[in-house]
């Protein structure tokens, strides 16, 4: 009798339908029967669910089991696999037999009480491959993605309130940027960040204080993600006119990129263009994303900004020459910096973008060499055959 997945992702956006469909074929591939929807359901709809169609396993990105706790009650397998923290702490990342994480550094930090591991997403190579790309291509810089809007007034307005005191939450959000960009990223972890931002609020207040979840959410990921964005086109437009940037309407409310934006972009085929007809495709943060692992099954160049590995202080300039490009989990465990891919920091920029230009990475060695590494190693099919041996081995 075949196995049965139910897979449920957080919500209907173009992204989550496409990963759904790319599990799901996988899956199916392996024999398995597969139900499910792009939505979290609460505990009434998942204990209905549960009974009328009955999963050996439920997988779900972004919620764990202490969340759904009907599927303790019964008796059903969980998968977690964890893209987004959404303000959570560390200690709230329990309960489910299985929990993968798309950041490789949360796997060495985080105590599920379950399997832990890493697991960064695969692509389909039957949406994203090499075409015929154009080495006349007008477009120099293209970044795919979201950054969030600026932050309004009433939110830099809004009151965190101790005992006896009260602070805005500009007041904190100063407090932390100066700090980070002073301390940087470099060796933090999820609950290392928690704790600057609780040590902050305390000294501020003058007493411990227990702050909302949306205010961990806004500096933990929207203070970074706002950050690196910036920081990510800036280089861009420092170089070069020719940037093409896509993803939400948020761009338009940064003046120093809205006129490169070009809109928001659905449909896979017009993703599998873009990236074919950029010379340079950017991106940030975890480097085994979904974009990179896409753009790179394309057959186009990606250029990733190492945010975790220097710092424009040259603080840790020490540890950047023993560490180098690369050394941050990621897209180097299994592809070649500066080869397969490029890949620069604060630092370095400039010395790894005239090497890119010169690489004449399309039509290369290299770039066949990236189709067949991810080929044979990188597609939602090597996932998902990955997932199954580990519910096997439970």
């Amino acid at each position: 009798m075949s196995k049965h997945v139910s897979l449920f992702m957080p919500s209907e956006s173009s992204f989550h339908r496409r990963i759904f469909g790319f599990l799901a074929r996988a899956f199916q591939k392996q024999g398995w029967q597969v139900t499910g929807q792009c939505k979290l359901l609460p505990e009434n709809e998942m204990c209905a669910w549960v009974r009328d169609n009955k999963p050996d396993v439920v997988f779900e990105m972004n919620r764990v089991k202490n969340e759904i706790p009907v599927l303790d009650e019964m008796n059903v397998m969980h998968i977690s696999w964890l893209v987004d923290m959404g303000g959570r702490s560390e200690s709230q990342i329990k309960g489910s037999e299985i929990t993968y994480f798309i950041d490789p550094g949360w796997e060495f930090s985080f105590n599920t009480g379950g399997y832990t591991a890493w697991m960064p997403p695969g692509t389909c190579t039957q949406t994203f491959f090499p075409g015929t790309q154009s080495k006349t291509d007008t477009v120099e810089f293209s970044f795919i993605g979201h950054i969030p809007k600026p932050w309004s007034r009433q939110e830099l307005n809004r009151v965190l309130s101790g005992k006896s005191n009260s602070i805005t939450f500009e007041s904190l959000l100063n407090e932390y940027t100066q700090y980070m960009e002073i301390n940087t990223y470099f060796g933090q972890t999820h609950e290392s960040c928690v704790k600057i931002i609780d040590n902050i609020a305390e000294k501020l207040l003058g007493e411990p204080v227990q702050l909302a979840q949306d205010i961990y959410y806004d500096l933990l990921i929207r203070t970074k993600r706002i950050s690196n964005r910036v920081e990510l086109l800036d280089f861009a437009v420092r170089n070069s006119s020719l940037i093409n940037i896509y993803g939400t309407e948020n761009w338009l409310e940064w003046s120093k990129f809205s006129r490169f934006y070009k809109g928001f972009v659905e449909k896979e085929s017009e993703i599998n263009r873009i990236h074919q007809c950029s010379q340079f495709n950017m991106h940030d943060g975890i480097s085994f994303h979904f974009r990179s692992i896409d753009c790179m099954a394309s057959g186009a160049l990606l250029l990733w900004y190492n945010t975790n590995d220097g710092d424009k202080f040259n603080i840790y300039k020490d540890k950047i020459s023993s560490n180098g490009p690369g050394k941050i989990l990621g897209l180097s465990n299994f592809f070649e910096y500066q080869y397969h891919y490029y890949e620069f920091t604060w630092l370095t920029f400039n010395e790894v973008y005239e090497k890119a230009k010169s690489s004449g990475y399309l039509g290369s060695k290299a770039q066949a060499d990236t189709i067949k590494l991810i080929n044979d190693k990188h597609t939602w099919d090597c996932r998902v055959k990955r997932i199954i041996e580990d519910i096997n081995s439970l």
